[in-house]
């Protein structure tokens, strides 16, 4: 295993293993867990789950809930399989693209649909040389498919969770199914006074709310106001896998 690194989050409450180079989860999947609005009993499909990050803090904040993870790059998958072991927490995984799901998944709705997609359009962007963190960077699939499968495999009244950097927002409205409505999107900032580099994007599925702007999500503070490196609020997230639902 000189390849990968075993590495804690929420405080030590999860251990994930990552391929040392290349795409490594960060705290992106963590608040992107701790602001789905899930309960205990429900059901998780995370497309393009990685090592499977996002899915084990749902896990590990709201008991009794069932993971079902797709992912298309075997090493990751394969370490999505060592992290379930690992955790405890199991994740009904397959490796396989998000355009060509199994029956297993397409029989089946789902509460709840997370995904962290690949951040950059490989139209307007530079293609990595390392080929992991290339799929994990530069999506191989549009995001209008990401956005679709996700829309399709939500059940009635289920929510359809997004992380993404802020320039692709025209993009996902502009591809939006019809069924998703209710849309909320959850500005993240570095700092305040900032602009935000990332949003969250939370839909639900045959929804008729209107648009909404929420809170942002601020994750440091100002340099002058505090030597702490996360406002309180993130790190309670970051280091207890507390919730993030400012939304609803």
């Amino acid at each position: 295993m000189n390849d990968f690194t075993k590495d804690s989050f929420l405080g030590g409450g999860i251990k994930i293993w990552q391929p040392k180079k290349g795409y490594r989860a960060g705290i992106d999947p963590i608040l992107l867990a701790a602001s789905v609005n899930i309960s205990e009993g429900q059901k998780v499909l995370d497309l393009g789950c990685g090592v499977g990050t996002a899915s084990f803090a749902i896990a590990y904040r709201v008991k009794d809930v069932e993971l079902y993870g797709i992912e298309i790059q075997k090493v990751f998958a394969d370490l999505a399989n060592l992290n379930s072991d690992e955790n405890g927490i199991e994740l009904k995984l397959e490796c396989s693209s998000i355009t060509n799901l199994s029956a297993n998944i397409t029989s089946k709705s789902f509460d709840h649909v997370i995904a962290n997609p690949p951040y950059f359009d490989r139209k307007t962007s530079v293609r990595s040389i390392n080929l992991a963190k290339e799929k994990s960077f530069g999506d191989t699939c549009l995001l209008s498919d990401w956005l679709k499968v996700a829309a399709k495999r939500a059940k009635p009244k289920g929510f359809v969770h997004f992380i993404v950097r802020s320039e692709r927002l025209p993009e996902m409205f502009n591809n939006m199914p019809n069924s998703l409505g209710s849309l909320v999107i959850t500005p993240i900032l570095s700092r305040q006074n900032e602009n935000a580099k990332l949003t969250i994007l939370h839909a639900k599925k045959n929804g008729r709310a209107g648009f909404t702007i929420s809170s942002p999500i601020i994750l440091h503070p100002l340099k002058s106001d505090s030597q702490e490196k996360y406002v309180p609020e993130v790190d309670q997230v970051l280091r207890n896998g507390a919730s993030l639902i400012n939304w609803i």
